[in-house]
């Protein structure tokens, strides 16, 4: 057998569904932790195949993160798919208050609305920093040995996001824009920036030519500076919209492009720097 040396030097292995709870496992983990990631960050992660691959690697892992609140339904699939007893499964949505909770029967005639409230909650980075809290105690009950480590590396990141947030408030002043899906929400409500309209008038519903023309007259008379949709969003309705106003439009993602603090942190630069330059243009602009 393995002397306890080597036995604690084993790193925490940890599958997480996106790379935005990925990141925010590396930072809290640091070195001490083996991660992998189910979802693509340029894939939408409400519709995600489940491949064998993909419970194998849960089948080796110590804990599974899932974003939670109806968001990865398939996240549960992979956890029995993998049939590893041992899995520790943590609901990352646990230390959120989640927004949006719907009052009242929620049926298919909302379109695709999440009963316990919208899921896209890691684009408040003060969720985040929960999120990262949340992790230090997991990942301390699976490895007491490094339990110290864990909540020192969870304190360095959110001192991290705490530092960042009023600049990010400040240069969001007066920012506004229309969303695809109802994605921005959190980070909306964080920063105080308004949401004037989304491109599906439901959530998961395609537009039609009325809502679009709708969406046209808003924007004419509104004035709001830009459209913005996910990689994975068909670009046709946002082109239509570009043609008939005038309004820019842009890609912006809402999940992190690799699983690493820096880059959770460089998603929320990107939003700032495309919605704040566009608050800080005198409204006659164009």
């Amino acid at each position: 057998s393995t002397s306890s040396v080597a036995a604690a030097a084993e790193p925490l292995r940890i599958v997480a569904a996106t790379n935005d709870l990925g990141a925010i496992a590396r930072a809290v983990g640091g070195e001490a932790v083996e991660i992998e990631v189910v979802a693509r960050p340029d894939r939408d992660p409400h519709v995600l195949e489940v491949r064998p691959s993909t419970m194998r690697m849960a089948a080796r892992a110590d804990l599974y993160l899932e974003v939670g609140l109806s968001l990865d339904l398939w996240s549960p699939e992979i956890v029995r798919g993998s049939r590893n007893r041992d899995l520790r499964v943590l609901d990352c949505s646990e230390p959120i208050e989640p927004l949006e909770v719907p009052t009242g029967k929620v049926d298919a005639s909302q379109g695709d609305v999440h009963p316990e409230g919208n899921p896209h909650y890691w684009l408040d980075p003060m969720n985040g920093a929960a999120v990262a809290r949340y992790l230090a105690e997991a990942f301390a009950r699976a490895d007491p040995d490094r339990a110290a480590d864990y909540r020192a590396n969870a304190d360095r990141f959110v001192a991290g996001i705490e530092q960042r947030v009023p600049r990010w408030k400040e240069r969001l002043q007066g920012a506004s824009f229309i969303e695809y899906h109802r994605t921005w929400v959190y980070f909306a409500d964080r920063f105080g920036v308004e949401i004037v309209d989304r491109v599906e008038p439901l959530p998961g519903i395609p537009p039609s030519a009325r809502h679009l023309a709708s969406l046209s007259e808003t924007i004419r008379a509104t004035g709001v500076p830009v459209v913005v949709r996910d990689p994975y969003h068909p670009d046709d309705a946002v082109e239509f919209l570009e043609r008939q106003t005038g309004v820019e439009t842009a890609v912006l993602p809402s999940t992190c492009a690799e699983p690493r603090p820096e880059s959770y942190l460089a998603l929320f630069e990107a939003a700032v720097d495309l919605l704040g330059r566009e608050a800080a243009r005198p409204a006659d602009g164009r």
